[in-house]
């Protein structure tokens, strides 16, 4: 496998025409989200793939190709890998093209699809007929990207067409449609950036983002406070670090924290979620020792969703997949997210990977609130007990006893232990105090938090079963 970066149109005549030209196989080209992937065979250019499934035109495939890649002529700074692959699954040119023609081609699109995009805003933008002609069936009601990459023509000779028929007054447009991402990509924005908690009403801002079905996550940072949390449909289904501080910090806020809320689309979320990972396929390795593109070819071929992490000069790039495809760059710089499109460069630094895996955590957070709750109402009423209870924690694999709480040694992969060891706590409860008692007891105990509970949306956790 090779793999690099590509600065100019040059580089690419240079990589086929060079390291590559004896050899056989699939050059993946990563053009922000999109991939495009070339099958090349000594140096000529026999078919393609992209990323997105289309209905091709077989007589001119190489419409298609032409329109995708003509993004190399704005931005011609890509991340390429190359792997010796069998011709799989890539959609075949009617002739073979080799590198030279096809950027000579691509500079003439680009400027002839640069003039048309001028007067048409937007490839998803659909045409409608307002005089009759020779084959407007095959425009109306037909988007200008249809009808590029459809065409039985030469691209230039299509997009030179539609220019004069907008010039002449044969068509208009009809109506803008936004791309069908299917819930692709990534999508960032701060609602919020670095406000003093002091400043606010953290409740009320907290019952908002609920009420508001808000995707995202509110990070708060401070002295000794570094809190994310996580919602999907206003509903908190992550906090990382996995911390009962948290509840502590929401009963009394410390005023010179700071607070920013960030959406971001529901896909995104929740693979970026995996940051917080302790499962991690590769954790802390250095780039000498293994290739991005080593990493990207095994998550395209095993169609596998996760995220690699780059760790470099202060700068932190998540690079997000989801069943095999690029999303694209999650960047993180002196605190701030923003969205790439564009692989970073890695010459230096650190990789992590870490496949999918679900992240909700809150329940095991309410599940340690509630262990620590039982555990002090039994120290308060059955001192001798605490032997009997340290001797079970002991014998955990999940739980441990630590400086007075009870705590998790890892993040626990099911709720089985930690559900079993709560029935354990409640059913000594239930033996000792009784269950009035106990009710009262955890009435108390639970009140100041009641606001809290409310506000996180969490009250389904504190059903407890009966005695």
């Amino acid at each position: 496998m090779i793999s690099g970066y590509l600065s100019s149109q040059q580089d690419l005549v240079d990589l086929l025409n060079g390291c590559l030209f004896n050899k056989v196989g699939i050059l993946d080209l990563f053009l922000g989200p999109e991939k495009v992937s070339l099958y090349v065979e000594r140096g000529l250019i026999l078919g393609f793939a992209l990323t997105v499934e289309e209905q091709v035109n077989q007589k001119n495939s190489k419409s298609l190709l032409l329109y995708h890649l003509s993004e190399l002529m704005d931005n011609p700074n890509v991340f390429f890998t190359f792997n010796q692959l069998e011709n799989k699954d890539t959609i075949q040119l009617e002739e073979p093209i080799s590198v030279e023609e096809l950027v000579l081609q691509l500079q003439l699109v680009h400027s002839e699809l640069k003039a048309l995009m001028d007067r048409v805003i937007t490839p998803m933008a659909v045409v409608k007929v307002v005089k009759n002609f020779e084959e407007e069936s095959s425009y109306e009601g037909k988007s200008i990207y249809h009808i590029l990459t459809s065409t039985s023509k030469s691209l230039v000779e299509e997009i030179r067409k539609l220019r004069a028929l907008f010039s002449r007054g044969y068509l208009d447009i009809y109506q803008f449609h936004g791309p069908e991402n299917n819930g692709q990509g990534i999508e960032i924005e701060y609602i919020m950036k670095g406000v003093e908690v002091g400043k606010i009403n953290l409740i009320n801002l907290l019952d908002n983002l609920q009420l508001g079905k808000f995707y995202g996550l509110v990070e708060i940072k401070g002295d000794n406070v570094d809190f994310n949390l996580y919602y999907k449909g206003g509903k908190l289904f992550a906090v990382y670090p996995q911390s009962i501080d948290l509840l502590d910090f929401l009963l009394n806020p410390r005023p010179s924290s700071q607070v920013s809320v960030i959406g971001m689309n529901q896909g995104a979320l929740e693979i970026f979620t995996l940051r917080h990972s302790e499962n991690k396929a590769i954790d802390g390795l250095n780039v000498s020792f293994l290739e991005v593109g080593k990493a990207l070819t095994g998550l395209a071929l095993e169609k596998k969703t996760g995220m690699i992490t780059l760790y470099s000069e202060g700068l932190r790039s998540y690079i997000i997949f989801a069943k095999g495809s690029f999303w694209g760059v999650v960047r993180e710089e002196n605190g701030e997210l923003k969205v790439s499109k564009k692989i970073p460069e890695a010459k230096s630094g650190w990789i992590e990977l870490v496949f999918y895996q679900p992240m909700d955590n809150v329940k095991y957070l309410v599940y340690q609130h509630l262990f620590n709750i039982l555990y002090s109402a039994l120290l308060r009423h059955a001192g001798h007990l605490n032997d009997l209870i340290l001797s079970q924690l002991s014998f955990s694999e999940t739980l441990k006893y630590h400086e007075g709480s009870i705590v998790y040694r890892k993040r626990p992969l099911d709720e089985t232990e930690a559900l079993g060891f709560l029935n354990f706590l409640l059913d000594l409860s239930y033996n000792i105090l009784g269950r009035k008692k106990l009710e009262r007891e955890l009435e108390t105990v639970l009140e100041p938090y009641r606001e809290v509970i409310r506000i996180l949306d969490i009250k389904e956790y504190f059903t407890f079963p009966e005695a």
